[in-house]
């Protein structure tokens, strides 16, 4: 069951009656679906900061191995991390006001939670790839998928970022 399932299924009793009138239903839906969005992203970032917060215990390690080049490399990458992290965090919600020049219609709010859907699956990937990681830090050589893995989320959240600019339609790929 997706989050706009688990939302539906939580309306109280005000919120069924307020759906049943007319022209409030669509209204209704497009809060619903930012709602969504939101709690998807504060999910992927919730995910990000866990990995980050390992990623310090990791920096800390190394500096204790005083390997300055090592820490370098990881002291990079814990900052793109974070740049992810925090674009991710702010990122708009798909809202479109009355005159707004782009608007962001039921079909295109879709598509931008399906893109989210799809960075949590990489999200998730990069968890368990970073796993390995902490168990063994000291290897330079460990980092490289974890940045390709960063990339691709990074990719994947400008496919989101385009589609509520109105550049993409329907192209999520």
């Amino acid at each position: 069951m997706d989050m706009k399932e688990k939302a539906r299924k939580s309306m109280n009793w005000f919120e069924r009656v307020l759906h049943k009138i007319p022209g409030f239903k669509g209204y209704y839906e497009k809060e619903f679906r930012r709602d969504a969005d939101r709690l998807q992203r504060e999910f992927i970032v919730t995910k990000l900061q866990g990995i980050k917060e390992s990623l310090n215990q990791v920096i800390q390690n190394v500096s204790r191995q005083k390997n300055l080049a090592l820490l370098t490399e990881y002291d990079l990458f814990a900052k793109s991390l974070q740049k992810t992290t925090n674009e991710i965090r702010y990122a708009d919600q798909g809202y479109s006001g009355f005159f707004d020049l782009i608007k962001i219609g039921e079909d295109e709010l879709d598509m931008v939670y399906e893109q989210d859907a799809l960075i949590l699956e990489t999200t998730n990937s990069f968890r368990e790839e970073f796993k390995g990681l902490a168990d063994c830090p000291l290897e330079p050589s460990r980092l490289s998928p974890l940045r390709e893995r960063l990339e691709q989320i990074d990719k994947l959240f400008k496919q989101r970022s385009a589609l509520l600019k109105g550049y993409v339609k329907g192209d999520t790929k």
